[in-house]
Formats: C-alpha cells, sequence, structure tokens
C-alpha cells in the first residue's frame, strides 16, 4: 500500500486555482459585508435624513421652516398615548420639528395614568380621545383631535373608512399660529334666514387656520359685534328686515368685512340687493348655462369656472387648481356706484355660456330672452373711502353648493378657494397655505403596447439575461 504524501497534498490543494479565486471571492464577500454594516452604522448616527415618500409625508413646509425660524418662545407638544402605542407616522413628523428648532419639546403622555393632566385642557366640547396633541404655549394651548390629523374617506360599497390624506404638519403649525399670535380672527356667520351651515371639511379647515367661528342674529341683536373681523351669510332662504340691513350697513361703513354666498332664488331679496348695490354690484336670477365642453363637467350647469387674476385665485392657478359651481346665477355691476369702489371679478363663464331668465321652463333650448355670456360668477369689491383708515371688503359667489363636503373633498379648488376669500377679507399675510398631504397610492396605466413591452422586457428579456450570465461564469469556472 502506497503512503500518503501529506506535505505534497497540502502543496497540490493550496496551488490549486480553484481554492485560490475560491478564498479570494470569499474574503471580498466578508469585507464587503463588514463594510455595508460599518456604513450602516455611520449613517444611522448622522442627522440627516432623506424622505423618499411620493408626497414628502415627513418633511416640512417652507412656509413651516419660516415660522420655526422666527419662533421666539418655548412651545410644548403633548401626544396622549397609553405606552406602546405611539403613532410613528405623528412622531416622526414632530421629530422634524424638533431637528429644525430647540424651542420646540415633545412628550408622550398616557391619559389614563394622568388624568389630572389631560383635565385641565378640556373645554365644553367634551373629553379629549386618546392620540390627540395639545400644543401649549404660556397660557394658550390647542388640542389637536386624533380625527383631524388624518382625513379619512368613507367607501360607498362598504362603509369602512379609508386614510386618504395626511395632516399633521398642517394641524401642527396652524396650532403654532394660535398659541403664538396676539389675536386670533373671529368671524360672525349670520342666522336667522334658513341659512345654510358650511360642512364640516370646511369648518374644521377653517378652525386649522384658527378662524374663531360664532353665530350671530341681527334680529336679537343690537349690532355686529366690534371684534367682528368678518360677517359670512351662507345661502339664506329669506331677505333681511330693514332693520338688519342698517345695522349691516353700518358694520361696513366702520371698515367692514363680508362674504356672501348667494345661491339661485326664484324670488327677489330687495334688502340684500340693496346692500349689494351700495357696493356696485347686484345678482340675477338666471341660471347659467354652460356650451364650452372644457367649461362643464358632465352637466352644463355644473361650470368650471375661468380663474381671473386676483390674490384670491393666483394661488389656485399656479396650483393647477380647478373649481366647480354647480347652478350658478349672474352677477351684474350696477350702472350707478361710488368712485371709491374697485370691483374685480374672480370666477368666469366662458365666451361660449348664456342665461336662462326663465326658471320655470323646461326647454333646454336657448330662447331670444336668454341673456348671453361671459357672465361673472364670484366678484371681489373694496371700498376705498378716504376717510376711514382701513377699507371695506365684500366678496359675493354666485353659489354656496360648492363649500358642500363632497365637493371640497374631490375639487381641492372648491377648499382653497373659499379659504383664500376668508384670508384676503381679513387681510392674513401669514395665513396658512400648507394643505393635507395625500396618501393616494398612483395608478400607473399603459397603453397595450407598452404593457407588451414590459411584460417581454420582464418575462423574456430580463430572465435571458440571468440564464446568460449564469451559463457564462459556469463555463469559466470550468476551465480553471
Amino acid at each position: 500500500m502506497k503512503k500518503l504524501n501529506l506535505n505534497r497534498f497540502k502543496a497540490r490543494i493550496l496551488e490549486s486555482k480553484r481554492l485560490k479565486y475560491g478564498g479570494y471571492a470569499t474574503v471580498v464577500t466578508i469585507v464587503f459585508i463588514a463594510v455595508l454594516l460599518v456604513v450602516n452604522l455611520l449613517v444611522e448616527q448622522l442627522p440627516v435624513k432623506f424622505d423618499l415618500t411620493r408626497n414628502k409625508l415627513f418633511s416640512l413646509s417652507e412656509q413651516t421652516l419660516d415660522i420655526l425660524e422666527k419662533l421666539d418662545r418655548d412651545i410644548n407638544i403633548y401626544g396622549l398615548y397609553e405606552t406602546g402605542k405611539e403613532n410613528a407616522w405623528v412622531e416622526q413628523v414632530i421629530n422634524q420639528y424638533q431637528v429644525k428648532t430647540d424651542r420646540i419639546k415633545y412628550q408622550a403622555i398616557a391619559p389614563v395614568r394622568n388624568p389630572g393632566f389631560v383635565k385641565q385642557y378640556e373645554s365644553e366640547e367634551g373629553a379629549i380621545r386618546d392620540g390627540s396633541l395639545i400644543v401649549v404655549s404660556g397660557d394658550k394651548f390647542k388640542v389637536i383631535d386624533y380625527y383631524d390629523l388624518v382625513n379619512f374617506q368613507f367607501d360607498q360599497y362598504t362603509f369602512r373608512p379609508t386614510a386618504e390624506s395626511l395632516a399633521v404638519e398642517q394641524q401642527i403649525t396652524g396650532a403654532l399660529l394660535y398659541v403664538t399670535a396676539e389675536k386670533n380672527p373671529v368671524v360672525y356667520t349670520l342666522t336667522g334666514h334658513d341659512e345654510a351651515s358650511f360642512d364640516y371639511p370646511v369648518t374644521r379647515q377653517l378652525r386649522a387656520e384658527n378662524f374663531e367661528l360664532k353665530e350671530l342674529n341681527l334680529l336679537t341683536a343690537g349690532r355686529v359685534p366690534e371684534d367682528a373681523e368678518l360677517l359670512v351669510i351662507n345661502s339664506p332662504r329669506r331677505d333681511l328686515t330693514a332693520d338688519e340691513l342698517q345695522k349691516i350697513r353700518d358694520y361696513m361703513r366702520n371698515d367692514g368685512r363680508a362674504l356672501v354666498l348667494m345661491d339661485l332664488q326664484a324670488r327677489e331679496f330687495p334688502n340684500f340687493q340693496n346692500f349689494f348695490a351700495s357696493f356696485g354690484v347686484r345678482t340675477r336670477a338666471a341660471v347659467v348655462v354652460e356650451e364650452d365642453q372644457n367649461s362643464y363637467a358632465g352637466n352644463q350647469l355644473w361650470i368650471i369656472p375661468t380663474l381671473e387674476k386676483h390674490s384670491i385665485t393666483d394661488p389656485l392657478k399656479t396650483g393647477d387648481l380647478q373649481m366647480l359651481l354647480p347652478i350658478a346665477q349672474v352677477i351684474e355691476e350696477t350702472e350707478l356706484k361710488k368712485r371709491t369702489l374697485e370691483i374685480e371679478p374672480l370666477l368666469l363663464s366662458s365666451e361660449k355660456s348664456w342665461a336662462k331668465v326663465d326658471l320655470a321652463s323646461t326647454d333646454p333650448e336657448r330662447k331670444e330672452e336668454d341673456l348671453a355670456g361671459p357672465f361673472t360668477l364670484a366678484v371681489a369689491v373694496v371700498d376705498q373711502a378716504e376717510n376711514f383708515d382701513r377699507d371695506s371688503r365684500l366678496i359675493l359667489v354666485s353659489n354656496s353648493t360648492f363649500t358642500g363636503g363632497n365637493l371640497v373633498a374631490q375639487v381641492p379648488g372648491n377648499l382653497n378657494f373659499i379659504l383664500n376669500c376668508f384670508n384676503w377679507l381679513c387681510e392674513r399675510a401669514d395665513n396658512l397655505q400648507i394643505r393635507p398631504k395625500s396618501l393616494a397610492t398612483p395608478t400607473l396605466f399603459m397603453s397595450g403596447a407598452q404593457a407588451m413591452l414590459f411584460s417581454g422586457l420582464v418575462v423574456i428579456l430580463i430572465p435571458l439575461l440571468v440564464l446568460g450570465s449564469g451559463v457564462f461564469v459556469w463555463l469559466r469556472r470550468r476551465n480553471l
């Protein structure tokens, strides 16, 4: 039996090309993995983070950054979470505030263990829900309800809520403006004439932008309160009395501001028309019909208006946001008006539009007595009287249903328009321009040719490349 020469065997093994290349590949792999681990640990310690979400869900807007830069007082934010049930999304956004300024401190508070702490921030609206935020600065505070941090949409078939957009930054920045402001605008909405109420999405957004909403009945009140920044009249079903008209005129003469949303009515409202005439405008009982296919949505009475140049509409045009006005009436300028008035149209119908005068007629065809467009559908009026320190302002819109909950949810331009009207009337230079960030996943639409191209790429070409590279490596290593 031939004796095994161990030294010779070791030499042959060590001189083997397979062992040499295999060992080299193993060492390279180990070094590469070690480098990845070290780099990952170092990056984790860096303060720089990148938000790769499509809508920048966890990034702060320029307006928020500007507000944080000017912040001159300490702010405490309390999150009402039971231990282990914190909202990671909300806390990640709050962390961005803390990174940008040392004026903001955040702390999670367990409501069950700290009932006395939560109690001091409760109001007449009831207990504060778990998951809510409390923003505090000195003696001022604002509670952000859990359901205001995320906007939900109910499925019409399953009736289950689905998260539609994230409003964390919008709500927190709005709360910062509220607790740091010397005064927040008080808005009175007129009652006593079967007026409509704004739907919850609108009132929620108004409160987020720190408008304090109150009701006013001029049948019982002696006058419009002195703290009123704005008087809102939303789709009245009855006319003003002569006494109410005089009270509103007195308010407007004293640098007053008013927003009137007027729906089409078959009967005349002479006192309202007298009020409008003092600002050089009036409504006319004629329903606008749109003939331009690009200026209506499905129904010729559902108008997509042209946005005129104005500080109210410019942000909508910049953001490429359209509006939708259902069943609008005509707004006209009066023949006689004061020289101190500046009248600016906000929304217009197209050149092809016309207005039906006979509201009782069901004939869709245009008649000889009908009016020819274009028509003004919303107007802003400024009275620059020299004997007042501040001008008087009126916005008149020929429809109120565009502020309905479904429409403001489906047509973002509608919500932006009404909010911009409030801010312009109150002359708010620091008005909140942050809007909720959509959580919707975009759908990719492809033509038949594109689908075939991508199918061939994924199903045929890529597998062939992988197979070819594997065969190449196998053949090369076979000859080692």
